[in-house]
């Protein structure tokens, strides 16, 4: 959870940052271009951010934990 949360940040910041790059004016009136651009962009990636999240979970956080056939009995 806490890394799919992180995910969305960095995407969030991204995108942001390049669209300010690209030419898009940081000003008030292009506010909702923003939130519409990143709301846009963070909803299409959301099921990729789901899998990865899971994956690096999993792999890179909780490397201790492994499947013990057996164990349940």
């Amino acid at each position: 959870m806490f890394v799919s949360y992180a995910m969305n940040v960095a995407e969030i910041i991204t995108i942001g940052v390049a669209s300010y790059v690209l030419g898009l004016a940081l000003v008030y009136e292009n506010l909702w271009y923003y939130v519409g651009l990143i709301l846009t962009v963070v909803l299409l990636l959301s099921p990729i951010n789901y899998r990865y999240s899971r994956v690096v979970l999993l792999h890179y956080l909780t490397p201790g934990l492994h499947y013990v056939p057996g164990s349940g009995d």
